[in-house]
């Protein structure tokens, strides 16, 4: 099995749109979670997951409920690699909690099978580091921070949390981004003027990919 999962519905919309048949709706910790089939693959998607807290909460509960082989987070993100641009995608090679304090920055790898195939689908895609935090990254001296402090490519408040509960629970991971905002100090409007422009793209992309390879 397979789960997708998103921030916000618009971030899960081009796998679930896909799923067909369409098995099964239904509650997990009061989100609404749909299973289907995409290609070969018995999938499920869902929402809600808010922050590093929510996050992991419910990876750990998706987990539990269906012990999935695969989670593939997709969304919405802020550059923090000087290069990239509003639209660009990012697939997390390695992932890291850049808001918790210590000496030792340990990162967690992704899936190489799911970086392998999400290349395969479609090639415009960058591949580096994601950091995750509970804060919005909304300033150019934090942003250029992350940067020479991870060599990170993007920031969101939700991968590195979902990434640490999978591989303690042995769950293959990634998560795919859209660059949605510059992480600079107009990040807040940047994020409300193209979030509904890009938001389904990953999820899109996993579609396909979910129609082509049988994972």
């Amino acid at each position: 099995m397979v789960v997708v999962t998103g921030v916000l519905k618009e971030e899960i919309v081009g796998v679930f749109r896909e799923m067909l048949p369409l098995l099964e709706n239904g509650e997990l910790i009061k989100r609404n979670y749909a299973r289907g089939i995409i290609g070969g693959n018995e999938v499920v998607t869902l929402y809600g997951l808010v922050g590093k807290v929510e996050s992991a909460m419910l990876a750990q509960a998706i987990i539990d409920k269906f012990n999935p082989r695969y989670i593939i987070h997709c969304g919405s993100a802020g550059a923090i690699h000087p290069e990239l641009k509003i639209g660009d995608l990012v697939c997390g090679n390695v992932y890291f909690e850049h808001d918790f304090k210590s000496e030792k920055k340990v990162p967690i790898e992704a899936s190489t099978a799911l970086i392998e195939k999400i290349s395969d689908v479609y090639d415009s895609i960058n591949f580096g580091p994601i950091v995750s935090g509970d804060v919005l990254v909304s300033d150019k001296e934090t942003k250029m921070r992350l940067y020479e402090t991870f060599g990170a490519y993007a920031v969101d408040m939700d991968s590195a949390a979902i990434a640490k509960v999978c591989y303690q629970n042995g769950v293959e991971f990634c998560s795919l981004k859209v660059i949605v905002d510059t992480s600079e100090e107009q990040a807040r409007i940047e994020y409300e003027q193209n979030f509904r422009k890009f938001a389904s793209l990953p999820s899109t992309i996993i579609s396909e990919l979910l129609d082509k390879h049988l994972l």
